[in-house]
């Protein structure tokens, strides 16, 4: 009778301390994902930074969309014909 009781403690000892494992694993896994994500946001924040000066917007609006200042020319130089 003695040696039921026991085993009934320590099942119920060992419940709360596989539920508290369990947390302490999901917990780590949360940090580490909130640390990705904060780099994630710092790298952002250094490309917005970037984006946002006039030199780049220049660069870009030069670069994808083949604008040019007043007064200035635009060429492309197309592939010669046949060469894939």
């Amino acid at each position: 009778m003695c040696l039921v009781a026991v085993a009934i403690i320590a099942g119920l000892a060992l419940l709360p301390i596989r539920t508290w494992m369990g947390q302490r694993a999901t917990m780590a896994e949360a940090e580490s994902e909130l640390s990705r994500t904060q780099g994630e946001i710092e790298q952002l924040n250094a490309r917005l930074a970037l984006i946002e000066t006039d030199a780049e917007i220049e660069r870009l609006a030069r670069e994808n969309f083949d604008l040019v200042f007043p007064g200035e020319e635009s060429y492309r130089i197309l592939p010669a014909p046949g060469s894939d």
